[in-house]
């Protein structure tokens, strides 16, 4: 007997058989007015337009740096009397911004002692030996105070032709000075204006010394700075034992300063760091609290 529960198509096996599709259970049946909702694709939005880039202001200093050499180049390749024009008339403002950028420097400086480079080495041609003078007599000084402190060794060889002048160098700092220098010869000779000295002892080959002559600074008991290696004048070594002494902390701190007259309100690394920010009146006031007191 046929069965009176309805049939719909797309619910009935391939095979046709209920038996077919006994995994579904009793409740196999669909109603075919249920449809499958399928979601819409979604549109991907468009990347946002990047914001154009700020245009420089006409004539300003990132305007002229870029136009510049376009109007120059326009000018050149195509001389007409717009191109040459434009380009001179771009010229004259940068120009005129200079020359109102330095008349401000005048009075800004003039204002500023701090700014003022005159009040650290005097420019002026009167002025000028007062201030080379005062630097002489401070290295004169420190000197004096290393003779009481330090002496120097001269090494040479007979046959070397530059040691005979750097011997006598050597001869007349030790008496302006009173430094106590020793010579040591290399190959156990002596030199005409040299006659009292000590042969090479393993001297220089502890200090690693390849030419002649050679000039070092012995500190007592057992520190030693070479201070040059060939001839120098008088003032060239004068100023290396100097800068071997101040390097080396043998100079106490008021010689050192004399020594260093070019170093007068001159700024450290760590003047530079400490008033390091981002906020332009900040800094250049902690840079003016620093170089108080070093003028």
């Amino acid at each position: 007997m046929a069965s009176s529960l309805p049939v719909f198509a797309d619910e009935v096996s391939p095979s046709g058989r209920f038996f077919d599709r006994k995994g579904e259970g009793w409740y196999w049946y669909h109603d075919p007015k249920e449809k499958v909702q399928i979601e819409p694709k979604s549109t991907p939005k468009a990347a946002p337009k990047p914001a154009p880039e700020p245009k420089d202001e006409p004539f300003s200093v990132e305007w002229l740096r870029k136009n510049m050499p376009i109007l120059m180049d326009r000018a050149i390749n195509d001389p007409t009397k717009e191109n040459v024009e434009a380009y001179l008339y771009a010229q004259r403002v940068a120009m005129d911004k200079s020359q109102r950028y330095a008349e401000m420097t005048q009075k800004v400086v003039a204002a500023d002692p701090f700014l003022d480079e005159n009040n650290r080495v005097p420019l002026a041609t009167y002025a000028k030996p007062f201030f080379l003078r005062k630097a002489d007599e401070g290295k004169e000084e420190a000197l004096k105070h290393l003779s009481t402190v330090a002496g120097i060794w001269v090494f040479f060889d007979s046959k070397c032709e530059f040691c005979r002048p750097q011997a006598n160098t050597a001869v007349e700092m030790a008496k302006r000075y009173g430094i106590h220098t020793k010579f040591i010869s290399m190959d156990g000779k002596g030199l005409p204006n040299i006659q009292t000295f000590v042969k090479n002892e393993g001297h220089a080959q502890t200090l690693g010394l390849t030419i002649t002559p050679t000039t070092v600074l012995i500190v007592p008991p057992n520190s030693y700075y070479i201070v040059s290696q060939g001839m120098m004048a008088q003032d060239q070594l004068a100023d290396r034992i100097l800068l071997a002494a101040e390097s080396n902390n043998l100079l106490p701190s008021d010689l050192a300063a004399k020594v260093r007259a070019y170093d007068r309100g001159v700024l450290t690394n760590n003047d530079t760091k400490s008033g390091a920010t981002d906020d332009p009146k900040d800094w250049v006031k902690t840079l003016k609290d620093r170089l108080k007191g070093r003028y």
